[in-house]
């Protein structure tokens, strides 16, 4: 790991002198559609559903870092990322969860949601098509660590505050995601991006709030998205002869 980290701040101090260098804020947003398995009721309880199904949300914030490296690939059309940010998944399920009450044994969902600080390592290829318009495409690799746990269910039944928070820092998972979209560049320095947003594989930790494993993950359905993006060109240095 050291090796890899020292592999890139060399790309980068290279990049930063030489290569062209952008700085990109984008707000993405995912849909999604999931299942889950009914692990809190026997499998000899009468009328018992084994899954539960349900949609899901996610938007976010993400800041990140482009710049070119001829030192690795001499094409003008790609760059590679680098960034962070943060990121809210909400699911929209009713099932059952520990709730903290003394009322009744089981509470049920009304939605609950993951907030998190993201990572993000990519590619981009960029494809001039007109003076003031490009195109573009990323496929990038997002790290998710939650920091925020809340569970709203369906009713408290008047008992205390009715959305239990968590506040655990843990590994949430991951996203590999595709964007492709258009640009639109106002000067040298500032381009406006609309993008689609195609989650290629998406990986969600079990919450043991469910009686599920947390060594465990699984994956949505479906999922589709969109994004937004601006981005400020940093001024290129010309590369020593």
């Amino acid at each position: 790991m050291r090796y890899l980290f020292a592999f890139i701040l060399l790309i980068l101090s290279y990049s930063a002198v030489y290569g062209q260098k952008n700085i990109s804020i984008s707000t993405p947003v995912i849909w999604s559609t999931f299942q889950v398995p009914n692990n809190w009721s026997p499998p000899t309880a009468v009328h018992r559903q084994n899954e539960f199904n349900g949609t899901a949300a996610g938007h976010g914030v993400n800041i990140t870092y482009s710049f070119k490296a001829p030192i690795l690939i001499k094409s003008e059309h790609l760059q590679f990322v680098i960034g962070g940010g943060y990121f809210k998944q909400r699911f929209d399920i009713i099932r059952p969860f520990d709730y903290v009450s003394i009322l009744l044994p089981i509470f049920y969902t009304h939605h609950y949601s993951y907030y998190s600080l993201q990572g993000i390592l990519g590619v981009t290829y960029n494809h001039s098509i007109g003076k003031n318009w490009f195109l573009s495409g990323n496929l990038s690799y997002n790290w998710l660590y939650t920091f925020r746990q809340e569970y709203t269910p369906s009713s408290n039944h008047g008992y205390g505050k009715l959305t239990q928070v968590n506040k655990d820092f843990k590994d949430f998972g991951n996203m590999l995601n595709f964007s492709a979209g258009i640009n639109r560049k106002f000067g040298t320095r500032l381009s406006l991006g609309v993008h689609i947003l195609a989650p290629l594989h998406t990986r969600w930790r079990n919450d043991r709030i469910f009686k599920d494993n947390p060594n465990t993950t699984y994956s949505p359905k479906s999922s589709l998205g969109s994004q937004l993006s601006v981005t400020y060109h940093l001024k290129q240095k010309p590369q020593k002869e």
